[in-house]
């Protein structure tokens, strides 16, 4: 009984984890004119051109720190600092859907190169609220994706929120590259999903504390 009392409440810990610690922010909007190059062909390829909408998805995780990992698979992780004027905040997110790849292997392939970033960063100013910051930045040195705005902090960053910017740059084997600016609107913010073989598990445990209870009354 005391067994699965704490094997219960140890999957209850985990799914309050799971429910809170992350979240999928999603921006949607329309590619503009200012920097946009296509010198790779990868943004015609992907039937895309200035005026269509393009969309990107983040999971972002407060809970963790910003990093960035080196195709040689060193992990450097970015340290939050505090002065008179600022507070900087590094957390973790990742550009999971949007974005338009690496083009033939891309270029910046050497050991040092980022091979992938997860580095969300807010910036607060204690002296003028338009010196605030927010962006994240993901994808590789061969792909990266940075969306921001300034003027605002990351907790005011809410489902509507608009203009956000975006800046990707994608590079070919030979270097040349194509660029895409954007000007977007958070469309939504959403929960990470429980995994179902978790929800199966605790489906068992409740099954085992629920079995438990009636043998021990009986």
């Amino acid at each position: 009984m005391k067994k699965s009392l704490g094997l219960l409440f140890l999957f209850l810990i985990t799914i309050s984890g799971y429910s809170t610690a992350a979240s999928v922010y999603t921006f949607t909007g329309e590619i503009i004119a200012d920097n946009f190059s296509d010198n790779t062909g990868a943004i015609g390829d992907a039937g895309l051109a200035i005026g269509s909408t393009i969309s990107y998805s983040f999971l972002v995780d407060t809970t963790s720190q910003g990093s960035w990992r080196a195709n040689n698979g060193a992990v450097t992780t970015y340290n939050d600092t505090t002065t008179a004027n600022e507070t900087i905040d590094y957390f973790y997110v990742d550009l999971i859907s949007g974005g338009l790849g690496e083009v033939d292997g891309g270029y910046f392939n050497g050991p040092s190169f980022v091979d992938e970033y997860n580095r969300g960063l807010d910036i607060i100013s204690s002296t003028d609220p338009s010196d605030d910051w927010v962006s994240f930045l993901g994808g590789s040195a061969n792909n990266l994706v940075q969306i921001y705005s300034g003027g605002i902090s990351f907790v005011d960053w809410i489902i509507g929120t608009s203009p956000i910017s975006a800046l990707e740059s994608t590079y070919d084997s030979t270097g040349a590259s194509s660029v895409i600016s954007s000007v977007l609107t958070l469309e939504s913010v959403s929960p990470v999903p429980i995994p179902p073989a978790l929800l199966l598990f605790g489906s068992g445990l409740l099954g085992l504390f629920g079995y438990s209870y009636r043998k021990r009354i009986n």
